[in-house]
């Protein structure tokens, strides 16, 4: 049960807001408001350095790998990461009108006096735009993957564990607390009950398509083979389940690896591709955000996206998924800076949706580390034998 604590602590606040919500004085919903608006902003702040402390020690870690190596790995991944998350677009755009997913049917605002204010805010200053970070980081990356020292790769890996100490230790533990402003702010400025009344058959149709995702990588794993999809799904399932559990990619690795040994027969692909596809390879996260993200316009009354659109947030997305810290949550932590920016999110529908998604996080979390595990696979009979391969100091990738 303690794996799942963030999850129940955040049912029981959404629970307890939509029963008594009405109860609690103004000033405490608007005290609970100021926190989490000051703690977003305080995020916002800090993410361009997030986003560039974990995207080069990402990259970086591909030292002393073979270039062709490095170039195979990336590719597979960013392309699979990109598919998915048009997959998600497309599902949305199909499944949730069916479901009755559409601006019409937007809840309808309770009538208050006023919306829910802060007391105040703090106007933090933009030192470096969440894009430029972006486009820094992978520069630096790749630069040091290619061409970089043990010194590059010393100091990237040292920022990086401490900013994944900061969110671990720091934030982490303190989002449900962010996440209750958000929730009194839809409560009093809307309702609440009615939100999360509408958001099961979405659940359905997000962990519908994960459980697909996962067949469907197995079953080209290994080519169609009946009988090699049963045994290599059976291998890696108790990965999965753990994963379920954590809602940690990296926590699950153990496991995830020891899987891949026994699909692939080869300890040295394994040993390559598992670590360094753990924390930007997700395939869970690029079909259930997008879908998660069209209903909370949906719901809010927003039109969806266009495709154009969809197509720059995709690339925002793809990049951004090597900057994502091992926390839970990680990947809505990146990507809601840039819907606000970008594409129209408003206070709300940012807490709403860090809500949603960590609920559906172990299920994830758990598509994720199937995926991977697959993903070993299909590198072994593609590139397996290759010298690439052979001539590479196995090592694990942070």
């Amino acid at each position: 049960m303690k794996e799942f604590g963030l999850i129940i602590k955040l049912a029981v606040a959404i629970v307890l807001i939509v029963l008594f919500g009405d109860m609690v004085p103004e000033s405490i919903q608007r005290t609970f408001f100021t926190v989490s608006i000051l703690m977003k902003g305080t995020l916002i702040f800090c993410m361009p350095l997030i986003i560039f402390a974990f995207i080069v020690a990402c990259l970086t870690a591909f030292q002393q790998k073979a270039p062709l190596l490095i170039f195979l790995i990336l590719a597979f991944v960013t392309a699979s990461n990109f598919f998915f998350i048009q997959m998600g677009y497309v599902a949305g755009g199909i499944g949730l009108p069916l479901l009755g997913y559409t601006t019409g049917t937007a809840v309808q605002q309770i009538m208050h006096l006023a919306p829910l204010e802060t007391f105040f805010t703090i106007p933090f200053p933009e030192v470096m735009s969440t894009d430029m970070a972006l486009l820094l980081g992978t520069g630096v990356g790749l630069y040091g993957a290619f061409w970089g020292n043990a010194t590059l790769t010393s100091w990237s890996t040292l920022l990086k564990d401490k900013v994944q100490w900061a969110l671990t230790k720091v934030f982490i533990p303190l989002v449900p607390l962010y996440v209750i402003g958000f929730l009194f702010k839809i409560h009093h400025d809307e309702s609440l009950g009615d939100l999360f009344a509408n958001y099961g058959p979405v659940f359905i149709l997000v962990i519908s398509l994960q459980a697909l995702s996962i067949f469907t990588f197995f079953f080209t794993a290994n080519g169609g083979n009946w009988q090699g999809f049963k045994t290599s799904f059976k291998n890696a399932l108790p990965s999965g389940l753990v994963g379920l559990s954590t809602m940690s990619s990296a926590a699950t690795l153990p496991l995830t690896l020891i899987a891949a040994e026994k699909n692939t027969k080869n300890k040295a692909v394994a040993e390559v591709v598992v670590p360094a596809s753990t924390n930007i390879h997700h395939v869970g996260d690029s079909l259930g955000l997008p879908i998660l993200i069209a209903a909370v316009y949906a719901i809010n009354g927003v039109d969806p996206m266009g495709y154009s659109t969809y197509l720059l947030f995709s690339a925002y997305y793809v990049i951004a998924k090597f900057g994502v810290a091992s926390v839970p949550g990680g990947e809505a932590i990146i990507l809601i800076p840039i819907l606000e920016t970008y594409f129209g999110f408003t206070d709300a529908m940012s807490g709403l949706l860090m809500t949603l998604y960590i609920l559906a996080d172990p299920f994830n979390t758990s598509t994720n580390v199937m995926c991977n595990g697959a993903l070993a696979m299909l590198m072994d009979k593609f590139c397996g034998r290759l010298k690439a391969f052979q001539q590479v100091e196995v090592r694990s990738i942070p």
